[in-house]
């Protein structure tokens, strides 16, 4: 496949599929009612995080909400920072599609529009749209590169903000007053807020 530098898909739209397939699975879960019964909590969490995990980077997540920072730590501490940030992402993302859901009453797959899939360098940005009632639509866009052979997330915009950019933002905020050492012990701190909530 020749890249080009910024080029819309006439034909088919493999990286649309690919979405399009991960968000159809994540929102039967959410609507699947034997799996808000009570006891089916963690059944129903690692489900979708297992969904979600198919289709995200996360190391090309991390790297972009770390940023420069990325290249001054060691291979451990790299390791350990694409752990606990990408199950706080995913986490985070799951939340607010749950949110959507909720919003919307009886949500399912139409309430998502797939408008555009772009190439750019690299990458490939496919434009969404999240309808939660009839006056409301939500853009939300991501942003994809094929990692062997398999089309995988790097970053979402929602309402137009970078969820890498605005990690980014907040880390190099932290690391300008504080350790990396600090920035993890967050991190978890966060990790487990988002544990709880999405549980419940």
């Amino acid at each position: 496949m020749v890249l080009l530098s910024s080029t819309t898909w006439a034909g088919p739209r493999p990286v649309i599929d690919s979405l399009k397939g991960t968000l159809d699975q994540i929102i039967e879960v959410l609507n699947d009612p034997s799996l808000k019964t009570p006891g089916k909590e963690n059944e129903r969490t690692n489900t979708l995080l297992k969904l979600v995990k198919e289709r995200f980077d996360e190391e090309g997540f991390a790297r972009r909400a770390l940023g420069a920072h990325w290249l001054k730590r060691t291979k451990e501490e790299q390791q350990e920072f694409v752990k606990i940030f990408s199950d706080l992402l995913e986490r985070t993302y799951l939340k607010r599609i749950d949110a959507y859901l909720a919003k919307a009453g009886s949500f399912s797959g139409k309430n998502i529009l797939y408008l555009n899939e772009t190439v750019k360098g690299h990458y490939v940005v496919v434009e969404t749209k999240v309808i939660t009632d009839k006056d409301t639509q939500i853009p939300v866009h991501y942003l994809f590169r094929n990692k062997q052979g398999n089309w995988l997330a790097t970053d979402v915009a929602i309402e137009g903000v970078s969820l890498a950019k605005n990690y980014r933002a907040q880390f190099k905020e932290t690391l300008a007053r504080s350790s990396f050492e600090e920035l993890i012990a967050q991190l978890k701190s966060k990790q487990q807020i988002e544990i709880t909530e999405l549980s419940e």
